[in-house]
């Protein structure tokens, strides 16, 4: 059985043991990312990584911001650059 985009998407971004997003929004995330599934991967870990510690009087929860920020990193698109690598002579020979 094949697996589907949306799979491989929610599998990245540990949807099972983490939840965050149900499944229309991960739908919305592949979408607006031309449906490539590592650009919504890093979006999505780029999401998950907002400031979520908690303080309240003893208690303290720790963020896990930089578990998803480094996590985004193997999922960051790479930029390409389109290099002319040869040209042509001017005076045209």
């Amino acid at each position: 059985m094949a697996t589907t985009p949306i799979e491989v998407l929610k599998f990245n971004l540990q949807e099972k043991q983490f939840p965050y997003f149900d499944y229309k929004e991960l739908e919305i995330l592949l979408e607006t990312n031309d449906n490539d599934v590592n650009k919504a991967t890093y979006k999505g870990c780029m999401m998950k990584a907002q400031e979520d510690g908690l303080n309240i009087g003893p208690l303290k929860t720790e963020s896990n911001k930089e578990y998803w920020l480094n996590l985004a990193k193997s999922f960051k698109p790479k930029k390409t650059y389109n290099y002319i690598t040869s040209m042509k002579r001017s005076d045209g020979q």
